[in-house]
């Protein structure tokens, strides 16, 4: 099994071509068909099959595609690894960030990370680890800074605790209910669901029950930044958020949150990433950033 011959595959796979694969490589079609031929036979086992528009995965193909950009991953972190070590230090680091995140993270650590790496390319992707794991498992996120929910399997991943989060009642400015003094002075109100954990919903469900009130009504579900804004800003919705949310300088303006009595706990917010090879000295730095300011930016 040769490095081409996987990322030829995984070229191929993502295209659903051998044709689109030949182009996005810049290589010639029947150098494309022969190393996927190589790369079955060496495996003794069919990986695609071939249609009329294309080709698909075979199921044994499909489980080969996970480990198959898992080795790339390593292989491109082990590259950037060596190369980053030098004066000259070029590559790419994917970093996973969730809203809570994205709030408090960009002024703190990326200009100093952009000083001390101006030639590494840092793309951001807005998640929830529970979106996201897949692709942190496959190396094609280097690391997530976000909360882990009790829910996710992390055996695999190596993760670093920042700090214990709470969620608070976020509303609109101005909103109706802005004076409610406990949970059950909102039995009533109309709620927005978020997909921090797989189970929003019920997760949801289990505060009212803990306070013996019923099911909340639910009146939406967002999972982007955005959609949660624009869903909060044009209703008389609630959600239970994490703190960082009123506190965020970008969103204060717009937003408060409801002083209950009660409180009421979030998933911890961690550093993820995959066990094994471990970060290249990009990643290392960005997460040491990451690490020596999440007490400024996300203290509760």
């Amino acid at each position: 099994m040769k490095f081409n011959q996987l990322r030829d595959f995984v070229a191929v796979a993502e295209v659903g071509s051998l044709r689109g694969a030949a182009r996005q490589l810049s290589l010639a079609q029947p150098a494309i068909t022969r190393s996927i031929q190589e790369l079955e036979h060496s495996l003794g086992a069919q990986l695609f099959l071939r249609e009329a528009r294309g080709v698909r995965l075979t199921p044994i193909g499909e489980q080969f595609l996970t480990r198959a950009r898992g080795i790339l991953g390593d292989i491109r972190r082990a590259q950037e690894s060596v190369q980053q070590a030098q004066e000259s230090a070029e590559g790419q680091l994917v970093v996973g960030l969730s809203v809570v995140a994205h709030l408090g993270i960009a002024n703190t650590v990326i200009p100093p990370f952009h000083r001390r790496y101006p030639r590494v390319k840092l793309r951001l992707v807005e998640g929830f680890l529970p979106t996201l794991d897949k692709d942190i498992r496959e190396g094609l996120i280097d690391l997530f800074v976000g909360p882990v929910p009790d829910t996710i399997e992390t055996a695999d991943l190596t993760h670093t605790k920042l700090f214990d989060n709470e969620r608070v009642v976020v509303a609109r400015k101005g909103h109706p209910l802005a004076d409610a003094t406990t949970i059950a002075d909102l039995r009533d109100a109309l709620w927005l669901t978020t997909t921090i954990t797989r189970d929003a919903e019920d997760e949801l469900n289990s505060v009212f029950s803990r306070h013996n009130l019923p099911k909340p009504r639910l009146g939406g579900q967002a999972q982007t930044a955005l959609s949660i804004l624009t869903l909060m800003l044009h209703t008389d919705m609630l959600a239970m958020m994490p703190v960082q949310w009123v506190r965020s300088p970008l969103l204060s303006e717009w937003l408060q949150y409801i002083r209950l009595r009660e409180s009421f706990r979030a998933p911890p917010i961690m550093l993820v990433h995959k066990a094994g090879l471990g970060l290249t000295p990009a990643g290392e730095y960005f997460a040491h950033l990451v690490e020596r300011s999440s007490s400024q930016m996300f203290q509760v």
